[in-house]
């Protein structure tokens, strides 16, 4: 577990050399996620993610050895922003609270995939070690960054190649 938590710590670093120009169809960050996915793109999305009423700024996060991609969400809060990413069959938020930034299970609000499927795919072990991934909130392209690192881990490896 160590061992997975610092490779994915050095991916960060490396983050930082991949990162590129914003605007829409133009990748705003690259890395390599150090899962079975492989390289990771994140563009703005052309379609935003809805919540309600509410239009939510949305990225598409793309992994290299993944058919579909992976909606970003961004809901703005007063101290940070809450990310909600969703899959086709799977869903959770990564959220800021109290200088913090880690995974929750998705708020009932903006759930729209059965709980009893997200657990079915849901590695608990790994959903419980990224509820603090970062003790000081960063950029948004950052906290995005993270989130393409750490997101495959919160799937089963069984359930990888449904994404």
């Amino acid at each position: 577990m160590k061992t997975k938590f610092g490779i994915l710590t050095m991916s960060l670093l490396l983050v930082g050399f991949f990162a590129t120009a914003k605007g829409s169809g133009t990748s705003l960050v690259s890395g390599q996620s150090l899962t079975e996915l492989g390289q990771y793109t994140i563009r703005t999305s052309d379609n935003a993610m809805k919540i309600g009423n509410e239009a939510l700024k949305t990225y598409e996060l793309n992994y290299a050895n993944s058919d579909s991609p992976v909606l970003i969400g961004v809901k703005k809060t007063k101290k940070c922003m809450n990310f909600i990413v969703r899959t086709n069959n799977f869903e959770v938020e990564y959220v800021c609270k109290k200088h913090v930034f880690g995974v929750k299970r998705i708020s009932a609000e903006y759930q729209t995939i059965a709980p009893e499927v997200i657990n079915q795919m849901m590695d608990n072990a790994d959903f419980y070690t990224q509820r603090i991934i970062s003790q000081y909130p960063k950029t948004e392209e950052e906290l995005l960054a993270l989130i393409a690192c750490y997101f495959p881990s919160l799937i089963q490896d069984e359930h990888l190649a449904e994404l």
